[in-house]
């Protein structure tokens, strides 16, 4: 009787596996067809508080909330070149999908300064989110900073937030 109850707990075990591996989805194909949105939160000083969202079709929605040119929403499009290089800089930073992380191992930490949050959605509603705290400072964090300081130049929006 145990045998036989081995022999089909086994059996159950490597056909979920299986049902597992044969749902999911390709990724690369998924990635290609999530929205990017970033959002920058207050700092102690004027630093541009916004948010930009971008589409794979090149559909760009712009809030900006305080100290921005533009306060309040412009929507815009951009080639879909503009979105495709965006995704391939946050690449090495992107999380695994689904999941929350924020960044760390701070080899110096400045105080009052912006925190950074990205988040990418899936047409299913799948989210995965990056947040950064711009004062964390190593050699990998200092990329990430540029890139985001480099962002409204990337996705076309530097005359709304400067």
């Amino acid at each position: 009787m145990v045998i036989k109850m081995r022999k089909i707990l086994i059996s159950s075990f490597m056909v979920i596996s299986l049902i597992g591996c044969a749902s999911t989805p390709s990724n690369s194909q998924e990635d290609s067809q999530e929205t990017i949105r970033y959002a920058s939160s207050p700092c102690f000083g004027a630093c541009p508080i916004y948010s930009v969202e971008i589409s794979p079709t090149g559909a760009v929605h712009f809030e900006g909330k305080q100290y921005t040119k533009v306060v309040g929403i412009r929507d815009l499009k951009v080639d879909p070149t503009v979105y495709k290089k965006l995704q391939q800089q946050l690449k090495m930073y992107r999380p695994a999908t689904g999941t929350s992380l924020k960044t760390t191992q701070c080899e110096q930490t400045m105080t009052d300064q912006q925190s950074a949050y990205f988040s990418w959605k899936r047409l299913d509603g799948t989210e995965t989110n990056l947040s950064h705290y711009m004062g964390c400072i190593s050699p990998a964090n200092n990329k990430l900073n540029q890139l985001i300081h480099d962002l409204p130049k990337l996705t076309m929006i530097q005359d709304l937030v400067r």
